[in-house]
């Protein structure tokens, strides 16, 4: 079986935050640049993605981590980021609507392709992006397809509360239970316990019990849980998720190469 790429080779901390004061980053000048002289915004922000160097930065006092375990991309995240600036200096040079789908839905802009959205990102960038939409977009999809299976089978037989789902879930997936894998998740981490997590830390978690499945489950299972966690975000987004190569997953799941 093909191992998850571990991408730290392509994005390198550079020891600075990208916002400073009046300091702003090389990328954010060349993107609003670009946009301002005729290039569509689209193309424009994939390739300041493609350029941009930092996993992770503080602005405004919060913690952007773009990198996850320096093996998955959220490049939402960062086109999240790399938009607001544009908007905050160049206000309604992106129309806001197109901006929203795109951060709502994952759609790329209109004139970007799949193809083009992998060469702008380059190789490494790209499968860790893969990385990020199996190893957190598809792995929460999955958790509430289990979820409803669960539900659906407790209200047979009169049990409509939620007290205990999350750890019947839990054993489904990861045969164990959620206080159990916090409790690893945070010793592996060399972190004290906490019941809270900020939306990075519970995007990391994910992402952890996402290759702790992937360590415990034979690839026929591997490939169904796939499908179903594909299927319910199908369902949630009510369009096939974007993934832009989800054939890529293939030598992650398929039973030949294990």
């Amino acid at each position: 079986m093909e191992e998850i790429v571990d991408s730290r080779s392509f994005i390198k901390d550079t020891g600075i935050d990208y916002l400073l004061g009046n300091v702003t980053s090389p990328v954010l000048r060349e993107l609003v640049r670009d946009i301002n002289t005729g290039t569509p915004w689209g193309p424009a922000l994939l390739g300041a993605i493609g350029r941009w160097a930092s996993p992770r930065e503080t602005l405004d006092g919060a913690e952007l981590i773009y990198l996850l375990g320096g093996e998955a991309f959220d490049w939402l995240l960062l086109a999240e980021r790399l938009l607001r600036h544009v908007e905050q200096t160049s206000p309604g040079l992106i129309p806001t609507a197109a901006m929203e789908r795109l951060l709502l839905t994952g759609h790329l802009p209109s004139g970007v392709t799949p193809s083009y959205f992998r060469e702008a990102l380059g190789f490494e960038k790209y499968r860790a992006h893969l990385n990020f939409f199996y190893g957190v977009v598809v792995e929460e999809a999955l958790w509430l397809a289990v979820e409803h299976e669960v539900q659906k089978e407790r209200g047979v037989r009169g049990l409509h509360h939620l007290i205990g789902v999350h750890d019947l879930v839990c054993q489904r997936l990861y045969q164990t239970d959620m206080k159990t894998l916090m409790r690893r998740f945070r010793k592996e981490r060399n972190e004290r316990t906490s019941v809270k997590f900020s939306m990075t830390e519970w995007k990391e978690f994910t992402y952890w019990m996402f290759k702790h499945r992937l360590a415990h489950q034979d690839s026929s299972r591997i490939a169904s849980d796939t499908r179903k966690g594909l299927a319910m975000l199908e369902n949630i987004r009510e369009v096939a998720p974007q993934v832009y190569g989800e054939e890529a997953f293939g030598s992650i799941a398929n039973e030949d190469d294990c």
